[in-house]
């Protein structure tokens, strides 16, 4: 298989996390694109997917991504990420295609990325127990990435997220194999971001995170890693 920055056009082995709720939003996902990696915009209403595809356009000429949360993509979801160079779908068992634009899917296990690979995924993302958000994963990011690797053909692209923060993160993702690094708490503080300020301190002064199901409000089943707070200090 050609190699896939390549053929998508992107310089540099570095994909920005399509952080959910607005965080994600064209002026991120298009300062990313803009300066070598792959910039993605997260999940929104159909609409709010369109319009924020459309003024990242406006931005930059690079390649772009879209973030679809599987338990919550309806037609109109995939309607709209139609017009992104790439799809990124997240948390789904036993997924399959549904646009014919790149499609990378997220994975927790080998036996994840098997079945995604057989379904027709391009890549797949072996996403680590230490990533930020929701979280597939149950071994360190690394670990992982070795699983998958062995799980798929020879050549398969495989993505790891997990733990990247620098550009030494990024080097040990590459030399375990991967063809690229994700990143999401690192750009979640960055100014482009829609995260709030004080959130943006907390990312940065803070050292402890808490891995939880405290918060998943209509998701299915799912961990999330979190920084912690009075509701997890108080419940957990």
């Amino acid at each position: 298989m050609p190699d896939l920055l390549a053929r998508l056009g992107v310089e540099l082995p570095i994909v920005q996390a399509g952080m959910g709720g607005g965080l994600a939003s064209h002026a991120l996902a298009a300062a990313v694109s803009e300066a070598g990696g792959l910039g993605t915009i997260g999940i929104l209403d159909p609409a709010g997917l369109r319009e924020e595809l459309a003024a990242a356009r406006r931005v930059t000429g690079n390649p772009l991504a879209v973030n679809l949360l599987v338990p919550f993509a309806r037609r109109g979801h995939w309607e709209a990420a139609s017009d992104a160079d790439v799809v990124v779908t997240h948390w789904q068992a036993r997924p399959r295609r549904r646009t014919p634009k790149v499609w990378i899917h997220t994975v927790g296990s080998a036996q994840e990325a098997r079945v995604a690979a057989e379904a027709g995924a391009d890549a797949v993302i072996a996403q680590g127990v230490e990533s930020g958000g929701h979280v597939r994963g149950t071994v360190p990011a690394l670990e992982l990435l070795d699983r998958v690797r062995a799980a798929v053909p020879d050549g398969y692209p495989v993505l790891v997220a997990g733990g990247i923060a620098e550009a030494a993160d990024v080097r040990r993702a590459l030399d375990g194999g991967a063809v690229a690094a994700i990143a999401g708490t690192r750009f979640l503080a960055s100014e482009e971001s829609r995260a709030h300020p004080d959130y943006k301190r907390r990312l940065v002064d803070g050292s402890d995170t808490v891995l939880t199901e405290l918060f998943g409000m209509a998701w299915p089943r799912a961990p999330h890693r979190v920084m912690p707070n009075d509701a997890t200090r108080r419940w957990l």
